[in-house]
């Protein structure tokens, strides 16, 4: 199977992967070179129909960021490392004997310089760095290079950005581009070649909604009829209740139609909706009504997807938050077995431990993120601290008259 990946880069590197893949037969790559990194936004409207998308680095990338949260394929860009500074480092120290301490360089991440420079084993004194940012000006970069050299406190500059490095030439700046590793081009390329083959795959497999009718049979189907439509599934009809069969890409895109979230809210009223994915429609069934059960507890106007890994993606449209439904790991089947928390939760729990600001929290904090009572949040917490999951460290003084807010704070690490 042929993958066709597009590239949108500079001239300069599209050539450079036109050499570098031109004897594959395993791949197709289609190139829209643009002039200024701020142009690859306009290059997504005439995209032909391809299978991943590759952009020539982070500039592109975060200049096009809005446009690709509507496209339905992988899409990555070449992340710069310390190796690409340390061979660019490399050529200018033996090509030009350069004094790094005059030199000017934009990078994405400063801790790429220092690793480098601590690697090299001698005292050498840091460069001038610019951190590139997302969404960056051309002008700004270069103007960054430019002023430093007219001042006299550098000889030479590196830029990441081809772009950056043609204006300093038509300046008479001295200025070389950063060397982007032939290993990581290709590296680049080769995860491009494999996210496509695994959204495939995973866009294969089979699909089951289940739609269970609260109100009579005629008002739901006419809106079951052209979600169907929408989604290219067969659907059927038993004792009231719809099955509809198609496939995990075919729902992925739908999720994303306006037309068909419009349906889902009027239908929502009458009846409640879930998916289930897997490798046969018995899998795909049961995973569909699991889904199901947790739409039941609700108030219906949301609906969710299991897929074969007991992945529950939704609820649908407020959100696409990912919940693990099942778990593997040691310590958190110790945990689970402990605490008699389902799998579910222990997810939500470590996903609120990665993403507050902070380490301390109180019930009435973790129960908004739940979306549950605060009385069932302390109950949560009474377990993990029970089993040393957590730990209460203080009280919090409330606005109003009351007894003061205990403050936790987790014990477990949430990077398993």
């Amino acid at each position: 199977m042929k993958i066709k990946i597009a590239v949108i880069g500079s001239t300069d590197f599209c050539q450079r992967t036109e050499q570098l893949v031109n004897k594959r037969k395993d791949i197709e790559l289609n190139w829209y070179r643009y002039a200024e990194p701020s142009e690859a936004p306009s290059l997504l409207q005439t995209l032909k129909p391809c299978d991943a998308l590759l952009f020539s680095g982070s500039l592109p990338y975060f200049y096009s960021k809005k446009q690709l949260d509507n496209l339905p394929i992988p899409t990555i860009y070449l992340q710069q490392d310390e190796t690409a500074v340390a061979i660019t480092l490399l050529h200018l120290s033996a090509q030009n004997q350069q004094d790094l301490s005059r030199v000017s360089i934009d990078v994405r991440e400063q801790s790429y310089i220092e690793h480098v420079l601590n690697d090299l084993g001698r005292s050498v004194e840091l460069p001038f760095v610019h951190l590139l940012k997302d969404d960056e000006k051309i002008t700004t970069i270069t103007s960054y290079h430019q002023t430093l050299s007219l001042q006299g406190k550098t000889d030479m500059a590196i830029t990441s950005v081809h772009a950056v490095f043609e204006q300093l030439q038509q300046q008479n700046i001295p200025a070389c581009k950063m060397i982007d590793p032939e290993s990581t081009i290709l590296r680049s390329i080769e995860q491009a070649k494999q996210q496509a083959l695994l959204q495939k795959s995973n866009s294969a497999q089979i699909a089951v909604g289940i739609v269970k009718s609260i109100s009579s049979r005629q008002n739901v189907e006419t809106s079951i009829a052209k979600m169907a439509s929408i989604m290219q599934a067969r659907w059927s009809v038993h004792d009231g209740d719809f099955t509809l069969y198609t496939s995990m890409g075919n729902i992925e895109s739908a999720i994303k139609n306006k037309e068909f979230l419009s349906t889902f809210q009027s239908l929502a009223t009458k009846a409640k909706m879930a998916f289930g994915c897997g490798e046969s429609i018995i899998d795909a069934t049961e995973n569909a009504n699991f889904a199901l059960n947790l739409i039941q507890l609700s108030d219906g106007h949301c609906f969710y997807m299991l897929d074969t890994n007991k992945r529950l993606h939704g609820p649908f449209p407020q959100s696409e938050v990912t919940v693990e439904m099942k778990i593997t790991e040691p310590a958190l089947v110790e945990m689970a077995e402990k605490t008699k928390l389902s799998p579910a939760n222990i997810s939500k729990l470590m996903q609120y431990s990665l993403m507050r600001q902070t380490k301390q929290f109180t019930a009435n904090d973790l129960a908004l993120y739940l979306d549950v009572s605060r009385r069932t949040a302390e109950r949560t917490l009474k377990k993990l601290v029970d089993y040393k999951y957590a730990t209460i460290i203080g009280e919090e003084m409330t606005y109003r008259q009351g007894r003061p807010r205990a403050l936790y704070e987790f014990n477990f690490h949430p990077y398993f």
